[in-house]
């Protein structure tokens, strides 16, 4: 029975080429190079490399398995693929802050909020495991600034290259994902891991506007939804104390108060008045414009604190 590794080189070339392009395009590449070993010729192919798809999520994988130098990951990214090194990026947050714990939480003791440690829990895992702290301490080695200037490679990638990748390429979707993470590398970059910067100042505020971006977009893109979930809250409780509570929609039921208020309507006046909605929608859309500005703004002056810190 033929299969396809009978068919013409340049054929199989082709279909490799579609293949690791499409989604989940890496982790198919990975499977059937591990499988057969006639695809092991294409390895090394930097034209399969630079186009490989490393479209994922980290809450959705093991970063542990991405830990070998030698692996897809890291000679797509030392390739020139841009959705490798944003991934790879990922992995040096991660494997950083693993390092960072296992070194001892005191020394992050009052950095990690609360709210965090979840995420922290759910993807950092064996921190006290000498074998894995061993896996970890090898894999971030490779990027050491020290080893690759004595390895003198040109398509070696130093730790905070890649980090700054991260901060360049990343959208507030990355930045939700990984804000905690990104806090803890920058410290463990730094000399003094419970040093108070300008640099993590600008990282939280980064970070703080990123998960207000993600808000915003979700109720821009579900207006009419969003809107009713708070019309049926508001009638529920109608104390304008509430104004200040928390919890879902928080920022929207504001708006919606806040606007009430300015226009002297009662709430159910306002929320049936076709206008007073749809002057709510375009505050909404227009607010998400200015918050996406408002982050451009704060991640260029993190970058300018991140090259004073590590270039």
């Amino acid at each position: 029975m033929a299969t396809i590794t009978d068919l013409p080189c340049e054929l199989v070339y082709y279909i490799i080429f579609l293949l690791v392009q499409s989604s989940g395009g890496a982790a198919d590449f990975a499977r059937i190079i591990s499988v057969c070993r006639d695809f092991h010729l294409y390895v090394d192919d930097v034209s399969i490399l630079r186009v490989a798809n490393f479209n994922m999520k980290m809450e959705s994988v093991n970063f542990y398995n991405f830990l070998n130098v030698k692996g897809l990951l890291v000679k797509c990214s030392e390739a020139g693929n841009a959705a490798a090194q944003h991934v790879l990026g990922k992995v040096i947050l991660l494997s950083s802050t693993h390092l960072l714990l296992s070194e001892g939480k005191r020394k992050v003791s009052g950095v990690i909020d609360p709210c965090d440690r979840l995420k922290l829990n759910r993807l950092i895992r064996d921190i006290n495991v000498p074998a894995q702290n061993s896996k970890v301490s090898s894999f971030m080695s490779y990027f050491s600034p020290l080893q690759v200037r004595t390895i003198d490679s040109p398509t070696r990638l130093v730790h905070h290259q890649l980090v700054k990748l991260f901060l360049i390429n990343g959208n507030h979707d990355d930045f939700i994902e990984m804000g905690i993470f990104l806090r803890l590398c920058i410290r463990y970059l730094m000399s003094d891991p419970r040093e108070n910067s300008a640099l993590i100042f600008y990282i939280t505020k980064v970070v703080s506007r990123a998960c207000y971006n993600g808000y915003l977009a979700k109720v821009n893109e579900s207006f009419s939804d969003c809107l009713r979930w708070v019309r049926e809250f508001l009638e529920v409780h109608s104390d304008r104390r509430l104004y200040k509570v928390s919890g879902k929609y928080s920022c929207l039921r504001h708006l919606v108060m806040r606007k009430c208020l300015m226009a002297g309507l009662d709430l159910p006046e306002a929320l049936s008045d076709v206008n007073f909605v749809d002057a709510l929608r375009q505050e909404v859309s227009d607010q998400l414009g200015q918050s996406y500005i408002g982050l451009s703004n704060l991640r260029a002056v993190a970058l300018d604190r991140f090259k004073d810190q590590f270039e």
